[in-house]
């Protein structure tokens, strides 16, 4: 797609030759030409595609830097380049105040202007793109996956407690990705027709309009996009519905709590790996503790989601429970980042009469409350610290007690005996070190007393070279302006002919410095001004000399 480019300019001249020169540049498309900042804040307005505004200096009588000062600050992302009669290094400076990115004069060369005028579109389209990004992640919320390591764990209350816990200044959704068994709709206590498997024939093209229309509002200022009623229909579900499901979600809500259950398929590795946030939820039982660390591990072989960026979740804590925190840590190779308590007969009615997501104040509210500030602001805070220093199972308690004194005070013992011998040991390998670092250090010197001239040698010569390299660009650059200089004094001319030739020598001999007269040759023929220029060597002997080569460009 080609670039747009707006000029601004009340001059035929200068309208006719860059109108010419974007003609002949196959990435830029001159999208009108206006006279004044009045008209020329009207077109950007009309057209968000302009990327590029060239503004005349002599617009508004004069006024063009002031002209495009205002109209750069309405419109930042448009990429402002000044035209000028001469690109010198005042009208640089000009230019960069009103906030131009560059500056072109009346007689700089088709290539030269649409080398400049594409850097302008690339800062441009950096600029917009950077913008983008950036709009995009400010505005897109958060997903949050919960799965079980096996079933009857809790997910789908813990997904309802969670999304309840995190209303507030926030819109959050509710959805179950359980697709063959999930029952949430049940749990919040409304009946559905419709259900998440109705989006996947739409997928490509979900709007905020479908998933209102799709979902349900339940009790706590929540919407629940349910799983089928029929669970076969789940097989309807494919991996790229799926994630567009997810990316949907994230610009319809704040929030999205998934539920996604304890078995494994493309859909739900899908909804993995794309969410923000995932718990796995376990219950203090060897099985289901067992069962978490096989899917941490498959989930790891699988490449779905590595350990580090899940977080365990321990469901249904009593204090009669032999398998404390610590243990089910000890037990997964892993920390528990959360600890819900068992919440009882009281939560056992609220599941039963669906009168969960009621504002209620209990243990499992609170936990899950705290469980899901932790997640939304990506800390992995462990909620059973405390009770890993309540002590160790009543079995490990009897143990220690029954161990008799002697046993231990025999263990002191020979604990202190062998912290002695091993000082010993460690204080004679000291001397040892010391020894052999003196004598690397002796060894060190004298390798740094041979290295150190040729040192010096390598950077002299670095130096040298360095030196005249930049005498050699001096001359280059002399050069190469001599040479336009009279490159294009030959081209305003009608003709050519010697009395032509002599004078654009005498332009472009004028462009040098007066000590490098001597030492220059310029050669002006009919389509190129050459000039040569022996720039002074260090190196005795040595003869370097600095070419140009200018094409003469007729002028109408």
């Amino acid at each position: 797609m080609a670039t747009k480019v707006l000029l601004v300019t009340n001059d035929a001249g200068v309208r006719d030759h860059l109108g010419h020169v974007l003609s002949e540049a196959e990435d830029f498309d001159l999208a009108g030409s206006v006279r004044d900042a009045v008209a020329a804040r009207a077109a950007l307005e009309r057209d968000a595609d302009i990327t590029i505004m060239v503004v005349d200096e002599n617009v508004d009588n004069g006024n063009g830097h002031a002209a495009a000062r205002a109209v750069g600050a309405a419109f930042p992302l448009v990429g402002l380049v000044m035209v000028v009669p001469h690109a010198g290094s005042e009208a640089f400076g000009r230019a960069m105040e009103v906030g131009a990115r560059s500056v072109i004069s009346t007689s700089t060369s088709l290539d030269e202007v649409i080398t400049r005028l594409e850097g302008v579109a690339r800062w441009a389209d950096s600029v917009r793109a950077a913008l983008d990004a950036d709009f995009a992640s400010a505005n897109a919320g958060r997903v949050v996956a919960i799965a079980g390591a096996k079933g009857g764990v809790g997910v789908s209350a813990l997904t309802l407690l969670l999304a309840r816990a995190s209303v507030g200044m926030r819109s959050v959704s509710v959805v179950d990705f359980d697709l063959g068994k999930g029952d949430l709709a049940a749990y919040s206590g409304v009946h559905t027709r419709r259900s998440i498997v109705d989006l996947t024939g739409v997928a490509g093209e979900i709007t905020s309009r479908m998933l209102r229309e799709t979902s349900y509002e339940i009790r706590g200022g929540l919407r629940l996009l349910s799983a089928p009623s029929h669970g076969e229909r789940g097989e309807e579900m494919t991996p790229e519905a799926a994630r567009n499901i997810i990316g949907a979600l994230r610009y319809e809500s704040d929030l999205a709590v998934v539920d996604i259950g304890s078995h494994l398929d493309d859909v739900r590795a899908t909804v993995l790996e794309f969410a923000d946030a995932v718990l796995l939820v376990s219950t203090p039982d060897l099985p289901s503790l067992r069962a978490t660390r096989r899917i941490l591990d498959q989930w790891e072989r699988l490449a779905i989601r590595p350990p580090s960026s899940v977080d365990l979740l321990l469901n249904r804590r009593a204090k009669q429970d032999q398998v404390t925190p610590a243990l089910a840590e000890r037990i997964v190779e892993r920390s528990i980042a959360f600890v819900v308590p068992d919440g009882g007969a009281p939560f056992a009615e609220a599941m039963n009469t669906a009168t969960l997501l009621e504002d209620k104040k209990t243990a499992v509210h609170e936990a899950v409350g705290r469980a899901g500030e932790a997640v939304l602001a990506k800390e992995i805070t462990a909620e059973a610290e405390g009770e890993k220093q309540e002590g160790d199972t009543e079995v490990e308690q009897l143990l220690n007690k029954s161990a008799p004194t002697t046993r231990r005070s025999r263990r002191d013992d020979q604990s202190k005996r062998s912290r002695r011998r091993k000082a010993k040991a460690e204080a004679k390998a000291g001397k040892k070190e010391a020894k052999k670092s003196r004598k690397a250090a002796k060894a060190e010197a004298g390798q740094v007393a041979l290295e150190l001239p040729v040192m010096v040698g390598i950077v002299l010569a670095v130096v040298l070279i360095a030196v005249q390299g930049l005498g050699w660009a001096a001359g280059l650059v002399a050069a190469r302006s001599a040479a336009q200089d009279g490159a294009r004094y030959v081209g305003i001319q009608q003709s050519y002919d010697p009395t032509v030739a002599a004078r654009a020598e005498s332009i472009a001999y004028d462009g040098l410095l007066a000590n490098w007269h001597s030492d220059a040759t310029v050669t002006v023929g009919r389509n190129e001004v050459r000039v040569e220029i022996r720039t002074p060597t260090i190196i005795p002997g040595a003869t370097l000399s600095a070419a140009s080569t200018a094409t003469v460009y007729r002028e109408p």
